[in-house]
């Protein structure tokens, strides 16, 4: 594994490369994954701050579809910068590594070895890594090409779950390594939308782009069901809708709003941390793992609501101080 460890701004975190609400929309998804997560194993916890369960959507059912968003846009602005710089050979070898990376962390942070047991479980940096290696293998198909073979693996999936097979995929963490065939669909949804970060009118495909999604994935959810737990094509169409609107949402914010208003120009909290997500979604895994092994899990709401909060705070400034002194962490 290499890793860079930079203190100059230079590549892909060069200011002047850089757009701010992509920024802000990962560091708003690490944001609420740190929230989310420093809650997940504790008992005393109101069900807002839950997964929907076997059926239905909560806003917790999307932090993951987020970074997979999150994933597509950042292939669809550096790897064409990276091909016409140092060729297709050394881009591709690039996101090869890194997708790999991604998962061989996986596996080790979530390994499980005791003195009788080794078991090797699947989890959210698995399934960043297997979605972006299948969506590398179709990464320069035209648009519809890729909504083609995403629809393709989805459907394939959703049979699986009509079989036995959707014991296997529900057991899965992630919908376990089948699930990642409805995974690398999400991907591939998402690189068809973030296609219009080189594009003049972004509202064509992340705003009705998104509207279409999400209609989709309400009107097959009347047939199928909106899973997480078993990753149906419904949760999956509906997943990239409401991530592009998301991300909209924030790009009229931070890109059209911010001209006239300078202090949103200057937003340093969550673009400060979008610059080190991946850095604070390890960080924030260490964080919380310790706090399991000294807090009870049976300890009261409000000792838990704030332990979550100040988890959140301590991402933020860790992440505000990385980008103060330049230090970034680039696979």
């Amino acid at each position: 594994m290499v890793i860079e460890m930079m203190k100059n701004q230079i590549e892909n975190t060069e200011k002047s490369s850089r757009i701010l609400s992509i920024d802000v929309f990962k560091g708003f998804s690490i944001t609420l994954m740190t929230f989310v997560n420093s809650l997940a194993s504790f008992e005393n916890v109101p069900a807002w701050t839950k997964h929907a369960g076997d059926y239905g959507i909560t806003y917790v059912d999307l932090i993951a579809p987020f970074f997979i968003f999150m994933l597509a846009l950042n292939f669809t602005l550096s790897f064409k910068k990276r091909v016409e710089k140092y060729g297709r050979k050394k881009a591709y070898l690039r996101f090869l590594r890194r997708y790999f990376i991604f998962i061989v962390i996986g596996l080790v942070l979530f390994l499980d070895v005791d003195v009788n047991t080794f078991v090797v479980r699947w989890g959210t940096l698995q399934v960043l890594g297997t979605a972006g290696l299948i969506h590398l293998s179709i990464a320069e198909m035209k648009s519809f090409f890729r909504l083609f073979i995403g629809t393709v693996l989805l459907i394939i999936h959703q049979i699986m779950l009509m079989t036995d097979l959707s014991f296997m995929i529900y057991d899965g963490i992630e919908g376990g390594l089948i699930g990642s065939l409805s995974w690398a669909s999400m991907m591939i949804f998402s690189s068809v939308i973030t296609d219009a970060v080189w594009n003049e009118k972004k509202w064509t495909h992340f705003f009705l782009g998104g509207l279409i999604f999400i209609f989709s994935g309400v009107i097959t959810g009347v047939f199928f069901g909106i899973s997480r737990a078993y990753m149906s094509l419904p949760y999956v169409l509906i997943s990239v809708g409401a991530s592009s609107l998301i991300y909209y949402i924030i790009h009229l914010i931070f890109d059209i709003t911010s001209v006239k208003w300078e202090m949103i120009q200057r937003e340093k909290i969550l673009s400060s941390s979008g610059k080190n997500a991946f850095s604070l979604y390890i960080i924030h895994l260490l964080l919380i793992s310790i706090e399991y092994e000294l807090i009870p899990l049976d300890i009261e709401w409000l000792i838990i609501l704030s332990v979550a909060i100040v988890n959140v705070i301590v991402i933020l400034i860790i992440g505000f101080y990385m980008d103060k002194y330049h230090f970034y962490l680039i696979i």
